[in-house]
């Protein structure tokens, strides 16, 4: 069976089927009555968007959390009609493999399409972040100045510190931006289902949209 993006359990196969000729999904939770599904999750985990770490094992629960906390940003970035660039799309779908990666799909009965919209979403709550969060986040020479300590200290030290201070910035501002909307927005986990879950397919080659 192939995969073309979120949906509700498959129901049973026929008797005496082969339990590999149908992808096993299943309904984990519903952020703003929008279902989330083991596969989606799965794919996104695959691809290495929205911050998780690819992997082939189980899906814990972490994997579960942190996905549901992205589809905070995505909403927001919807609702806020941030733009991907078509170029911007292109460069991020050729890093995460381009038509070898959509190969490996089309292998594992995931359609490309989906995970390339994966990706597009991945996209815009980057720039949903630039544009909310790393566009305010300024860092004074004092603030270097405190951070590095007395001494002398090159330009390229100066550089790292200060960019590693905007993005201890970008990242709280972040953090409380999500734990607001967590407030706004209904997240709910099924009752009763929990991790870790078997992967529903797997690549046979790794895969990140990094």
């Amino acid at each position: 069976a192939r995969c073309g993006g979120p949906s509700p359990p498959a129901p049973p196969p026929p008797p005496g089927a082969p339990a590999d000729l149908r992808v096993i999904d299943e309904v984990l939770a519903e952020v703003a009555s929008r279902p989330v599904t083991l596969s989606e999750v799965t794919l996104a985990r695959a691809l290495g968007v929205f911050g998780l770490d690819p992997s082939a094992g189980p899906i814990p629960d972490a994997d579960l959390a942190k996905y549901l906390d992205a589809q905070l940003a995505v909403r927001e970035s919807v609702q806020l009609d941030v733009d991907v660039p078509a170029a911007d799309l292109g460069a991020a779908w050729d890093r995460a493999g381009g038509a070898a990666l959509a190969a490996r799909l089309t292998a594992a009965g995931v359609d490309p399409a989906w995970a390339r919209r994966l990706v597009e979403s991945d996209r815009r709550v980057q720039r949903f972040v630039d544009l909310r969060f790393r566009a305010f986040a300024f860092v004074t020479d004092f603030d270097v100045d405190e951070a590095l300590g007395p001494g002398a200290h090159d330009e390229a030290t100066r550089a790292r510190t200060r960019e590693k201070l905007r993005a201890d910035m970008v990242t709280r501002a972040f953090t409380a931006w999500q734990e607001e909307a967590r407030q706004r927005v209904p997240i709910g986990r099924i009752p009763g289902v929990t991790g870790p879950w078997p992967a529903p397919f797997s690549l046979d080659a790794g895969a990140g949209a990094r």
